[in-house]
């Protein structure tokens, strides 16, 4: 295969977009475990946890219930690993990302930690309440840990307790594990995580870097920046090395980048991307890039992301475009109880007759969190 593709068709953005439902494991890949998933994406945005948990069975083509166990298995972890924000992430992985990227999240939320009257003797405190309150026992949920603070006279009101929160996540002292009905239970790291991956800067930005490209490919250098966190200096070094695995894809004046398998699939299976979707919310879809314009027209991007708040709508892909949002319709019970059909707002008034056929049995496929 060319290691440069030049796509010259009307509409080449989006079929950047569907050759990333490809890559990203939505469309024309073998069932999986929740682990696998979350291995082979690296990251998915988990700051709702109830959609990332149906992101992931999604691509597993499994249940909600299989990536559960997963988390209470001690196999996927929730924390801050990068731009400030909840991801899943394999477990293994995580102190190497926080290795990467936690000093400047911290830098970055210094001056609201001044505002809170947060100082490092407060963390340093909370992080001993905790390691005393957790240590051997099976973790605590949010509640359970902040309401053991304020029993030791640390502050959690206002942003307090979930800034502390995140700092000990941050500092490797805490993690999200285990799932309790709608929650995770927060635990100590060392104790959840018994085998972390080595540390080694450049080889870890690699890594990252390669398995950005095999998961979310076609993408830019500057989606893979924004999504990372890291900077150009730190991607510099190790460019030529991971560029030599994968494939150029040129759409009008930019270059994107794709693991070689992605475009072959493709090649192989483009009528797949072309299937109606119901995808979830904050769907590693659009959060994985810094340019969504290839699956969200431009027009239609207010509508996902209403005001700009960075609330990120579940949406309906049609043949690799976003056409709609939709959200679960509440369920009655007894005789008359109603089942997941979801409620869509179209962006163009209508969908077509091929989504409107497909909205059944992709509600009954999905899988929604219980």
């Amino acid at each position: 295969m060319t290691d440069r593709i030049v796509l010259r068709t009307r509409g080449p953005l989006r079929e950047l977009s569907r050759q990333r439902l490809i890559a990203q494991g939505l469309v024309a890949s073998a069932r999986s475990t929740a682990t696998d998933v979350v291995q082979r994406m690296t990251c998915l945005q988990a700051q709702d946890l109830a959609s990332a948990r149906s992101a992931v069975a999604l691509r597993a083509g499994g249940t909600v219930g299989d990536v559960d166990a997963a988390l209470n298995a001690g196999q996927i972890v929730r924390s801050w690993p990068m731009r400030g924000t909840l991801h899943l992430v394999p477990a293994e992985d995580l102190r190497w990302m926080l290795a990467l990227n936690a000093a400047p999240t911290l830098r970055s939320v210094r001056r609201r930690h001044e505002q809170l009257h947060i100082t490092a003797a407060d963390i340093d405190r909370a992080a001993t309440v905790s390691a005393d309150e957790l240590a051997g026992g099976s973790g605590m949920t949010r509640a359970q840990l902040l309401t053991r603070w304020r029993e030791h006279g640390i502050g959690t009101d206002g942003q307090r307790g979930a800034h502390l929160l995140q700092s000990l996540c941050l500092r490797a002292h805490l993690v999200l594990g285990p799932i309790e009905g709608r929650q995770q239970r927060f635990v100590l790291f060392d104790e959840w995580i018994g085998d972390s991956r080595p540390i080694d800067r450049d080889l870890n930005v690699a890594e990252w870097a390669t398995r950005y490209f095999h998961s979310r490919g076609p993408a830019t250098i500057a989606d893979f920046r924004w999504w990372s966190g890291l900077l150009h200096r730190d991607i510099a070094p190790v460019w030529d090395a991971v560029r030599a695995g994968l494939v150029e894809v040129v759409a009008g004046d930019t270059a994107y980048f794709a693991a070689p398998e992605t475009v072959e699939r493709w090649q192989a299976h483009p009528g797949a991307t072309l299937r109606p979707m119901l995808t979830p919310a904050f769907d590693e879809l659009l959060l994985g890039y810094a340019d969504r314009t290839p699956t969200v027209d431009e027009e239609h991007l207010a509508l996902v992301v209403p005001g700009g708040n960075g609330m990120f709508q579940a949406v309906l892909l049609d043949g690799g475009a976003a056409v709609a949002t939709w959200r679960r319709r509440p369920q009655r019970t007894g005789p008359q109880r109603v089942g997941p059909t979801p409620d869509i707002a179209a962006f163009d008034g209508a969908l077509s007759a091929r989504a409107e056929r497909a909205l059944p049995v992709l509600a009954r496929r999905y899988p929604f969190v219980p």
